[in-house]
């Protein structure tokens, strides 16, 4: 019984997509589908199955559903950083090392930034609460504080910025040498 409504259901696929062609077929295609009142056959003709592959072809550069181009009326809002990697080099436990990653609003609608988190404790940043209007820019301030844990090696740690962006996250790496301590 199953093989039957699977068989069905396969026959009803077949007319469908033939109905579909139908729709899209163009005048110079005729010899591929044959149109009578009732229904419409695929051409047997080997010749005919190339005209047919350009009749598919069609179909997915032109589908059924008219498209437009809206994108450009969109509201964007984007996030361009000057750079997203800072290196302080070597630093000493305990310092307190700042740096300000400078963005620009290159979208056109105000970008709002709800978060930026460090990936650590020890990187705290701090940003813009307001909104930043298209073409203007900011500054995100970091501030890595490395702790005796850290002592005599390279680190890296990210700060992850969330904003009404796409994507929404964007993320921005600080790496420094931590110097050993005289003990």
């Amino acid at each position: 019984m199953k093989d039957k409504s699977n068989i069905a259901i396969a026959i009803s696929l077949v007319a469908f997509l033939i109905s579909l062609y139908s729709l899209t077929a163009k005048s110079n295609n005729e010899d591929v589908l044959i149109k009578s009142p009732n229904k419409t056959y695929i051409s047997a003709d080997p010749a005919a199955k190339s005209n047919l592959d350009k009749i598919q072809k069609n179909m997915l550069e032109n589908p059924l559903t008219p498209q437009m181009d809206v994108s450009s009326k969109l509201p964007k809002t984007n996030i361009k950083f000057a750079n997203d990697l800072h290196e302080f080099g070597k630093v000493d436990v305990n310092s307190e090392n700042k740096y300000s990653f400078t963005f620009t609003n290159s979208g056109n609608e105000p970008l709002k930034i709800s978060n930026a988190k460090g990936s650590c404790g020890c990187t705290v940043p701090n940003w813009p609460k307001e909104p930043i209007l298209p073409g203007k820019s900011g500054e995100i301030e970091v501030v890595f504080r490395p702790s005796k844990g850290q002592a005599g090696s390279k680190q890296t740690k990210t700060v992850t910025v969330s904003a009404n962006t796409s994507p929404e996250n964007t993320i921005l790496k600080i790496t420094a040498f931590v110097n050993k301590t005289a003990e």
